[in-house]
């Protein structure tokens, strides 16, 4: 609670003035995006519900090789063990909040339901309750009347609530402050960071950061993990006396934003061009702008809409034709271009418009 109650001391600086007018240029077309989009809406949700599952679990350093994750959740094979069980349980509560979001209400019970359906089977029943308040935390809080790190939680979420409502403040900053305060009371036993990081996804996707529903969010967490990590140590030093400076964090999180909205850009524009081409023809195109060196990955942020078999069969000719080359087997597997636009007969070129 230290960081909501304080967040009538924070000065933002310009910077951070100057990332939100370019921040909320682009939430202002998330209707336009939606209705562009909709006709592949479907296909571009599953594919950013299984991405952020993988990212998930490797944020959190859950070992899944990638030959297990894809039959886990592209085949959905069943589960060996906890850890493959745990990543089938991920994947169904992205898939939850993808579809199914309006049903989610910032409530302490609703919390504990997502950590039960994370978690049970899994953790014992025990370990899915809330923790009981010690006499150290209870004197660091505001409220000295609180018992339970439940009623911290119900008071966590009473003043996100007010300052939401209040209007003074950008809704990306008092989620953030929400996140540090619900890591540092750690409501429940075990899993606090885990649950703490999905509240913050969902807050974002249901308070207009719509271009969550496209573009993977926890990619940019589990490729910066120390950035990540660092940036946390030092928004929430001091803490425990009521002195942390959060803006860290806050830009932290704006600049994902900001680099989601830009993918995003290109996936609109690549998604308008391809409207007038073959979908083979197209990921051929693209393959030809990547790196000479390239994974199967780096074809579906171009072209989240776009089939895995579509993919394959594309890869599957330009090996034939001499074009690429495979280095290995399997979801990290990489290819090298032998050839480049040249020295082949195709010709067409899309425009490297920036929107």
């Amino acid at each position: 609670m230290k960081c909501l109650t304080n967040l009538n001391k924070m000065q933002i600086p310009n910077d951070v003035i100057k990332n939100y007018l370019t921040l909320y240029k682009s939430i202002g077309i998330n209707a336009h995006n939606h209705r562009l989009l909709e006709k592949d809406y479907d296909a571009i949700n599953q594919q950013t519900v299984l991405n952020n599952t993988y990212y998930f679990a490797k944020f959190f350093d859950i070992d899944v090789s990638d030959t297990r994750f894809k039959s886990l959740c592209y085949r959905d094979n069943k589960a060996k063990n906890n850890t493959e069980r745990l990543v089938k349980n991920i994947r169904l509560a992205f898939k939850k909040i993808h579809d199914d979001l309006d049903s989610f209400h910032l409530l302490a019970t609703e919390i504990q339901d997502l950590l039960t359906f994370l978690y049970k089977g899994i953790l014992t029943k025990d370990k899915l309750r809330f923790r009981k308040l010690d006499k150290k935390i209870k004197t660091s809080l505001l409220d000295t009347s609180i018992t339970t790190t439940r009623e911290s939680l119900e008071q966590m979420i009473k003043l996100f609530n007010q300052a939401k409502n209040n209007s003074n403040y950008e809704i990306s900053l008092i989620i953030t402050a929400f996140y540090i305060d619900f890591i540092k009371i750690q409501p429940f036993l075990e899993k606090n960071e885990e649950i703490a990081i999905l509240i913050l996804y969902i807050l974002l996707l249901d308070n207009g950061y719509e271009v969550y529903e496209y573009i993977n969010f926890f990619e940019f967490l589990a490729n910066q993990k120390k950035e990540f990590h660092d940036t946390f140590l030092k928004s929430s030093f001091n803490w425990i006396e009521g002195f942390a400076q959060f803006l860290p964090m806050h830009r932290y999180f704006l600049n994902i934003s900001l680099k989601s909205y830009d993918r995003l850009n290109g996936l609109v524009r690549d998604y308008k061009f391809d409207k007038d081409l073959n979908k083979s023809d197209n990921v051929e195109n693209t393959i030809y702008k990547l790196q000479d060196v390239f994974r199967k990955n780096d074809i579906r942020k171009k072209h989240p809409y776009i089939s895995d078999s579509t993919i394959n069969r594309t890869l599957r000719r330009l090996r034939d034709e001499g074009v690429i080359r495979p280095t290995g087997k399997g979801r990290s597997a990489k290819w090298i271009r032998l050839k480049d636009r040249s020295s082949t007969k195709r010709s067409f070129e899309q425009l490297d418009l920036k929107l």
